[in-house]
């Protein structure tokens, strides 16, 4: 396994140089802000990702592109089709790139926090999601999410959903891309009207089969599943998609608590066991990236949080080590 640097959505050569002292090789950029109204042409992926790895770095994946570039897709409302001719292009042009993996969501809504006030053990600040709140207040998440349509029933976005990657995962499997789902957060089947598919187990155990395709697998979000039912959850997906090569990389994060009401908080301190997660995700085969994803807000930080992600991948980092050290000396150890 391999620690991934994520997140980052501006170019910053600081942060860039600042990884590779931390010994970090790997970046995933999230929702990069790139030129384009409707997709991003080859030139300007090729151009930034020599420009990002100039610096050292791999530029691995891609997660998320501009709701904007497929709201009609999720929402099915016409005009979907250009969308998904033009999502195809993204899909074509990170094949040529040698970007083989590509997260996505399915979520028009987008991730939803009720507060970021709400404090870890020792004090720095992290979200929550308080599901009565949510009912009566608005996402303090800023981003340019679609509210204005509602969609009640799970059947229309299923077969949305269906419809984009009927469409898009031949094309995929061409560029050698692997499309990565990340779960609905928070896992609750409906949020501003709009209803969520990936918000338990028997969804994504169901869609696998339905859609029983190589290129087709999960951002699994242990932070997602954490929210689900705990601990619990968080081994259920590492042992059924875990075996079947599911797993395309891990967002390694934990939360207090579980849906209705959960609040983020650092690795150790939630409600799965972090060094026993990682042996089961070595028990299972998997040998991807896994990212600390969202990381605490603490005193003096960056907006992007240097120092907790420093603290997290290092964490990452020391745990990836001695489950390495265990396995070579087992029987040292034994003794």
């Amino acid at each position: 396994m391999k620690v991934l640097a994520c997140h980052l959505r501006d170019f910053d050569a600081d942060t860039l140089i600042f990884l590779r002292q931390l010994g970090i090789k790997h970046v995933q950029f999230n929702t990069p802000t790139l030129p384009g109204e409707k997709t991003w042409s080859y030139s300007v992926l090729r151009n930034f990702k020599e420009k990002v790895e100039s610096y050292g770095v791999d530029l691995v994946c891609i997660e998320n592109v501009p709701i904007k570039f497929y709201d009609k897709v999720m929402l099915g409302l016409p005009g979907r089709d250009e969308q998904i001719d033009n999502y195809i292009k993204i899909i074509r042009n990170l094949g040529k790139l040698g970007i083989s993996l590509f997260g996505y969501h399915f979520v028009p809504t987008f991730v939803w926090r009720t507060s970021f006030n709400a404090k870890t053990n020792n004090g720095a600040r992290v979200s929550e999601f308080v599901l009565q709140d949510a009912n009566t207040s608005e996402n303090k998440i800023i981003y340019p999410a679609r509210t204005d349509i509602e969609i009640p029933d799970e059947q229309t976005m299923w077969d949305n959903h269906l419809y984009f990657l009927e469409a898009i995962l031949p094309e995929a499997k061409k560029s050698n891309v692997f499309l990565s789902l990340h779960p609905d957060d928070p896992p609750i089947p409906m949020v501003a009207n709009v209803h969520r598919l990936f918000y338990k187990f028997e969804n994504f155990k169901r869609f696998n089969d339905l859609i029983n395709h190589p290129n087709w697998g999960l951002d699994l979000c242990l932070g997602c599943c954490s929210e689900m039912n705990g601990s619990e959850s968080v081994h259920q997906f590492i042992e059924y998609f875990g075996p079947l090569g599911k797993i395309f990389y891990v967002h390694f994060r934990d939360v207090v608590g579980v849906i209705p009401d959960f609040k983020e908080c650092f690795l150790g301190e939630g409600n799965f066991n972090p060094s026993k997660v990682l042996r089961h995700l070595r028990q299972v085969g998997f040998d991807g990236y896994i990212t600390v994803d969202h990381t605490p807000i603490v005193q003096g930080d960056t907006q992007w949080g240097h120092r907790s992600r420093a603290f997290e991948m290092g964490k990452l980092q020391g745990m990836l080590d001695m489950m390495t050290y265990d396995d070579e000396n087992t029987t040292l150890i034994s003794k």
